[in-house]
Order: C-alpha cells, then structure tokens, then sequence
C-alpha cells in the first residue's frame, strides 16, 4: 500500500488531467458509437492521444521518446500479422467453443493494437521526442536536483556507473592532470559502510539521512590522486557536474556529499592514504520531487 502512495504521489496534476480527460473523452466516444461514425471516431483518437501523453509525458530523456516511437511503429505490421493468424485459427477451431472464444479475442485485441492504438502512441512519443531534444540542455539541468530520498529496490548497474565516470574521462581536467580516482559502489554490502559515515543535510539537524528503502543504490566516490596533484577542487567540481548531469539524462537521482566521516570511510573501504576523499555522490532513482522556487531578497534559502 505505501509503494502504492509513493507511485502516485510522482504523478504530476498534468498527467492526472490527460487521464481523466482521456478517460472521459473514451466514454463519450463509445456511447456515441466508434464503428463507422466520424464524430465517434475522432473522440476515441484523442481519448488515446491524451491518455497516451499522460503515460509518456515525464520521460526523462528523447532517447526514451525514439524508443517508444520505435515499438509503436513496429507493432503495426506485428498486430496485422497477429490479427490475420488469429482470425485464420479461429475458422479452424470454430467447432470448438472455447478456443473459438480465445481466438476471437486475440485477432480483435490485435486489431485494435495495429489500428487503434499505435497512431496516437507513434503520435505522442514524435511529439515528446521532438521537444524533449529541442530544450537541450535546460531540460537536464531544470531536472538535475539534489535527491536526498530513493527508491532503493531500484538497481543501477556497474555498465551505469561506468558510464558516468566515463563522462568525466571526457570532460575538461585542471593542466590536463586528469588526479580523479573513483570508487563504484552498487552492493548492498558495501553501500552499507558508505551510508553511516555520510551527513545528509547540514540545514536539517533533526534529520539523520532516508530511512531505510530510502536510501541510494549506488554510490561514486570521488579521491584525488595525491601524486598527480595537490588541489582538485576544479577537478572536482567538474566531475560532479559531468556525473549529475549523466545521471539526470538516465533518470536518476543524485546527491553531493561533502560532509563526510573520512576518516572512518577510509577505514571501511580501506583507501590508500595517497587518495583524499573528496566527494561522496548518491544515487539513485528519486523518491521524492524537488520543486524549485523563485527566492526573494528577505526570503529564507534554507531547503
């Protein structure tokens, strides 16, 4: 029950809007009859425009549009094939009742997969991609929030986390020194000695950090080589940005933690002494919406 509240607490009033609107307009459209009456028709085209944009409409990257465009469009010639073997099968087994009842069944929900409902969803998802690629880099960085409470059910992969390393391997380094060492975490063994030796929000004393099923499924720890430099706050700070961002385009949640037991966490993890621990980075995928605020000068800018 409580999964269920958090589910429905990430749906945003828009997209409970194209639902019922979709919901209503599907109605509508049946009682004024969809076989062979224009007005009808039209009605259930934009029921299922509507609550097919309810569905998509908080995706977090274009690449997930393109995606969804990419099935619809194939699943048109896959339920025209479906539909066509079903109703053959069913001239087959018209002798038996029940598996006559079967195909039927299926050729009509192909039908209505391949004609029905395909084109609004293909529609949708071109017109998600479309805009979701035109916002660029405003879209990542609107989402890119600090997260501070998670799914924790939720598992990202060590090919993820390489990935997001792999975008500071790409991204600019002070004298081109490239100090930064990082350590993947994605167990639950060793997030467990992560987790206590971490201060999450320095505004909120009563608050020690997300309760458990809350808490990150993975961490990057950011260590500065020690031989190759002596400063890494440049480094550093475009690591973070580069990973933040990586992650916003996945859909993740991230977090930067600076206020860290680091001495208990070298001991935990068994850091060498030439690497200082810079930054601890949580992620995972958000349990909770951030919603940004416009601060005014007397306004108080504590979260």
């Amino acid at each position: 029950m409580l999964a269920i509240k958090k589910f429905l607490r990430k749906i945003m009033v828009i997209q409970w809007g194209l639902l019922g609107l979709g919901l209503g307009l599907g109605i509508v459209a049946v009682i004024l009859g969809v076989s062979d009456n224009p007005p009808g028709i039209i009605l259930l085209f934009i029921s299922l425009i509507c609550l097919a944009g309810a569905w998509v409409w908080n995706l977090p990257a274009p690449k997930d549009y393109w995606l969804i465009l990419l099935i619809s469009l194939a699943a048109f010639p896959i339920g025209v094939i479906l539909h066509n073997l079903f109703y053959g099968l069913a001239t087959l087994v018209s002798a038996i009742p029940l598996l006559l009842g079967v195909m039927e069944f299926l050729h009509v929900f192909f039908f209505l997969v391949a004609v029905v409902a395909v084109g609004p969803t293909a529609l949708v998802a071109l017109i998600g991609g479309i805009i979701s690629s035109w916002q660029g880099m405003d879209r990542l960085t609107l989402r890119n929030r600090s997260i501070r409470r998670f799914n924790q059910n939720y598992r990202i992969g060590q090919s993820k986390l390489k990935k997001l390393v792999n975008l500071v391997r790409q991204s600019a380094s002070g004298a081109n020194l490239q100090p930064l060492k990082f350590i993947l975490s994605n167990e639950d063994a060793q997030n467990d000695l992560i987790f206590p030796n971490l201060s999450w929000a320095g505004y909120l004393k009563d608050w020690k950090g997300p309760v458990e099923g809350e808490r990150p499924s993975a961490y990057i720890i950011l260590l500065g080589d020690k031989e190759l430099a002596k400063n890494f706050h440049y480094d550093a700070g475009i690591a973070s940005q580069s990973i933040t961002l990586g992650a916003a385009e996945m859909g993740l949640g991230a977090c930067l933690i600076g206020s860290i037991k680091r001495d208990n966490l070298r001991a935990a993890l068994g850091i060498p002494g030439g690497f200082e621990i810079l930054l601890v980075i949580a992620l995972g995928k958000p349990a909770e919406k951030v919603v940004l605020e416009r601060v005014e000068e007397t306004a108080d800018i504590k979260y």
